[in-house]
């Protein structure tokens, strides 16, 4: 049989070629392509991580935008209501109209196309003041805010010990918050701030400013805290019924819970104008220190908190104002405190988010 044939027969016989070897250029062709696909593979990544981080830092840059324009907003609110408040309306039915009473508190607006503005004014006289409230009042509060019963029967205890006639003991420094004072310091005086309540054995910052607890069914629940209730500024033992909240008014003596959800049930018509409407539209008997202890008057101290946003932001921005009304001024009032950076409450940030559909927008 000849070459050719015998060629034949082996491809028809189905036997395997013989292998044919890669020469050298050809390996390191594939080398070189796994190479290059591995280095195209690292600059694609570098590439999305520079994109993520452009991303992320213009992002930062956009909230950190909003948040300076929100504060500006915030304060130039804060500003209009305080200069609306001082120089009234003669006509007291357009000044009603100005600054509406809701919710234990009066409101004010400012709004246009692209920010919104809320500010929130509260009596001081609302609140408990640290220097003139009974102890057992003080107590009482501390226990409707949810503190232990033997805490808060020394706190107070401390609180009246605080504010009382020195005795034997040594002189204590001008102020106690300064750097490097004592924890525990018993200043025999008034309290000049709210924050001094840090300095009582047994305070703590959660509890003078609130915490996150669980609940019955193990879920966080914002515990308010002491700060919201008490003042230093209206030297008074009396609160204004149609600015406290329930806390305060079940702190009064002669008062529990009950009643006082009653009394804001009532509220929810308008402000009280006397004690007798209150026991009109509650059907509640005030007598004795119970009555004493309520007085619908306005003080001259007033809270303000101002909350603004840019239109379609979760960034908010909320700033705080106390106040002292005071004709003899040339401005007419006194600037008693001023928070740049405040975390206003759940029912100032509630009626906040009902604002963009509330007031008189302004362009």
């Amino acid at each position: 049989m000849s070459r050719a044939g015998q060629f034949h027969i082996s491809l028809a016989g189905n036997q395997p070629l013989p292998a044919v070897k890669a020469l050298p250029c050809q390996q390191e062709r594939g080398v070189i392509l796994i190479v290059l696909l591995w280095t195209l593979t690292l600059l694609s990544l570098l590439a999305l991580n520079m994109a993520s981080s452009v991303r992320t830092t213009s992002e930062l840059a956009h909230s950190e935008g909003e948040s300076e324009r929100a504060y500006f907003y915030a304060r130039g609110g804060l500003e209009e209501a305080i200069y609306r408040i001082c120089y009234a309306s003669a006509d007291e039915e357009k000044q009603k109209a100005l600054f509406p009473f809701d919710g234990g508190m009066n409101h004010y607006w400012v709004q246009n196309e692209e920010l919104v503005c809320h500010v929130a004014i509260q009596d001081e006289a609302g609140k408990l003041d640290l220097n003139f409230a009974p102890k057992e009042t003080l107590e009482s509060l501390f226990r409707q805010v949810g503190t232990e019963e033997g805490l808060s029967a020394r706190l107070a205890e401390s609180i009246e010990e605080w504010r009382g006639i020195p005795t034997d003991r040594e002189a204590l420094p001008n102020d106690p918050l300064a750097p490097g004072s004592p924890v525990q310091v018993t200043r025999h005086g008034p309290f000049k701030y709210v924050e001094e309540l840090l300095q009582l054995p047994g305070m703590t910052r959660s509890l003078l400013y609130g915490s996150l607890e669980p609940d019955e069914e193990d879920k966080p629940r914002l515990r308010r805290g002491l700060a919201e209730f008490v003042t230093v500024y209206t030297q008074k033992n009396s609160i204004n019924p149609n600015y406290a909240e329930l806390e305060v008014l079940a702190a009064l003596p002669g008062m529990d819970r009950e009643e006082a959800q009653e009394i804001l049930r009532a509220r929810q018509q308008g402000p009280f104008k006397g004690g007798g409407e209150i026991m009109e539209r509650t059907a509640l008997l005030l007598q004795g220190e119970t009555a004493s202890s309520l007085n619908t008057q306005m003080s001259d101290y007033l809270s303000l908190v101002a909350t603004a946003s840019v239109r379609g932001s979760k960034i908010r921005r909320s700033i705080r104002a106390v106040i002292k009304k005071d004709i003899r001024l040339k401005m007419l009032h006194q600037r008693l405190l001023w928070q740049d950076e405040f975390w206003a409450s759940s029912l100032v940030l509630r009626q906040f988010s009902m604002s963009e559909n509330q007031g008189e927008k302004r362009n």
